[in-house]
């Protein structure tokens, strides 16, 4: 007996077992007379289960079919064990649930909120590429709402590449996407909106692990399209040394970066300069820099100049320096890279004139003087045989700890030989001057020869209501200044007579004891028969200065008197303080 009820039960834990194991097989009642088939047509129903394996990349694309218009559903897809994989809301058109197969089996959509009707539920595949860094292009097409195509790549740890996109269908591709993928399946960056322009999207990137990397191709709702990608990496570095011949670089792939290495010395101040030879339809040319620690020395990319950009950075170790060329865009062909050193000369305040020739494309000008703090001086700059005629040149004055005090430029005006720059010495050291052919306002790299002189200036000092002074400057183009004392609150009239003899015509500039500028007036010996009156209100107490500036490099001067403003009849109100 005992043996029949231990038998009893055995046959009993079994049926137990046998039921279990056909619930598993069948986890989802109900979906069973609706299966969605990969590739196959939208099928009408807000219920239905699929099989899966493992690292598919799918979609459930869901259509109105019989929903109300006014109703928006959404789109749910479920693992065999009930987790929620993915989940889209209704746009205009569709809801598309995309998903990768983590697990393989029986998975289920379903439609949310349908109203009274049924959606149309499709289930779409991708399709897989291959190819290599430096390889051939490759095409990925998404031909069906929620398609993805993807291409894979290897990439070794710490190998520099670079992606590059460009639709090829007749209508920019607004909303499509492609995503840059690790080993790992981590996000590294979208190339959104790959348009039919020469500018292609690229993002530069560095694998930080050993593996198989992936770009994937999206279209937002039921957009479609095709796009080329590349992967790109730069070959070994090419050597360039420090004022020696360009080198020449061709680059023949979309988005391909090259590398060149220069030799530096720490101090050494160095242009970078890059020209498109040859290269069609570059709207961004960049260039980095960076040091023998690996540190960025530089980075810079001139927006909307088509045939060059030039940065400048200092060498901070003595090593060698990596350049990075990379132009921006769906173009290649040659770029010629020079690496300059600006030709420096010494000048002295009041000296004479020193020349720089700058003859090469790019080449630069520093012209050092050495000066005490508070010095009042002018840089006058003549250019000659600038090639091509009448180009653009900047001129930048910095202080020792190189902060820009004073500029100018040539190029425009009535002489477009000549600039003239005043300035006043903050700290005592050596200030320079910054000679820039080509500046911020050209498309070409001038070369020339230039003339600098350095102007010194001379100060008198004045009294309200003393006598007349007379302020003259020491040397042509230089400054003259008339020092004066005033109380804050005190109204003050200042009549400035130039010499008549030279029919001098120039600059006044009204400058406060903390150095700032209140105003600035002209004067004109011909046409000002009566002198130049300045009132003003002093804002406050200290020691004020008027500097007559002629113009360009004449030489002159002018004869101020100083004094309180006298009221006669009804009292205006005084000028307003500044």
């Amino acid at each position: 007996m005992r043996i029949l009820r231990r038998l009893s039960a055995a046959l009993t834990a079994a049926v137990v077992i046998v039921s279990l194991s056909g619930a598993a097989s069948h986890p989802f009642p109900g979906y069973d007379t609706r299966r969605l088939t990969l590739g196959a047509e939208a099928v009408s129903t807000n219920r239905a289960i699929f099989e899966v394996t493992e690292g598919d990349r799918l979609a459930v694309v869901l259509r109105r079919g019989t929903i109300p218009a006014d109703t928006r559903p959404e789109v749910v897809v479920r693992t065999p064990d009930g987790t929620e994989a993915a989940r889209s809301p209704w746009s205009e058109t569709l809801a598309v649930a995309t998903f990768n197969v983590w697990t393989s089996g029986t998975w289920s959509a379903e439609v949310v909120s349908p109203g009274s009707g049924t959606g149309t539920l499709q289930l779409v595949g991708s399709t897989r590429r291959t190819t290599t860094v430096n390889g051939t292009p490759i095409t990925l097409r998404v031909t069906k709402p929620g398609e993805r195509a993807y291409v894979t790549f290897p990439v070794t740890a710490g190998r520099s590449f670079t992606v590059a996109a460009r639709s090829e269908d007749q209508v920019a591709e607004w909303d499509l996407d492609l995503t840059v993928r690790d080993p790992g399946g981590h996000d590294l960056g979208t190339l959104e909106e790959p348009d039919l322009e020469s500018s292609a999207s690229s993002r530069d990137l560095t694998a930080a692990a050993t593996g198989t990397y992936s770009m994937e191709l999206t279209g937002s709702d039921d957009t479609v399209g095709a796009v080329t990608v590349f992967v790109t990496s730069p070959a070994e570095p090419k050597s360039v040394t420090v004022n020696g011949p360009d080198a020449q670089l061709t680059l023949t792939k979309p988005g391909e970066r090259a590398l060149l290495a220069v030799p530096a010395t720490a101090g050494q101040r160095l242009t970078v300069v890059a020209r498109a030879a040859g290269m069609a339809d570059v709207r961004l040319l960049r260039l980095g820099v960076q040091g023998p620690g690996g540190s960025p020395e530089s980075l810079q990319g001139a927006e909307g100049r088509q045939s060059w950009t030039a940065v400048g950075f200092l060498a901070h170790r003595t090593g060698t320096h990596l350049i990075t060329v990379d132009p921006e865009g769906w173009s290649t062909g040659r770029v010629d890279v020079a690496v300059l050193q600006p030709v420096t000369v010494t000048a002295k305040a009041g000296g004479p004139a020193v020349e720089l020739n700058l003859d090469r494309p790019g080449r630069t000008g520093t012209v050092v003087v050495t000066t005490g703090a508070g010095e009042h001086l002018t840089a006058l700059i003549t250019s000659a045989d600038v090639e091509p005629a009448g180009e653009h040149t900047d001129v930048v004055i910095r202080s020792p700890y190189r902060s820009v005090i004073g500029s100018a430029s040539l190029g425009a005006g009535v002489r477009a030989d000549y600039g003239d720059a005043a300035f006043t010495t903050r700290t005592a050291g050596a200030q320079t001057i910054e000679i820039i052919p080509g500046g911020a306002l050209t498309d070409s790299l001038p070369t020339g020869r230039y003339t600098v002189r350095v102007a010194g200036s001379s100060t008198v000092a004045a009294k309200v209501g003393g006598p007349a002074v007379t302020a003259r400057t020491p040397t042509p183009g230089g400054r003259a200044f008339v020092r004066f004392d005033a109380a804050a609150g005190q109204w003050l009239d200042l009549v400035v007579r130039p010499e008549k003899a030279t029919g001098e015509t120039g600059d006044l500039a009204l400058i406060a004891p903390d150095g700032d500028e209140l105003d600035r007036y002209s004067y004109d010996a011909v046409a000002d028969t009566e002198g130049t009156k300045i009132s003003f209100t002093a804002p406050a107490a200290g020691t004020y200065l008027l500097a007559a500036d002629p113009y360009e490099d004449r030489a002159g001067a002018v004869t101020v008197r100083i004094t309180e403003h006298q009221v006669r009849g009804p009292a205006p109100d005084p000028p307003e303080a500044f």
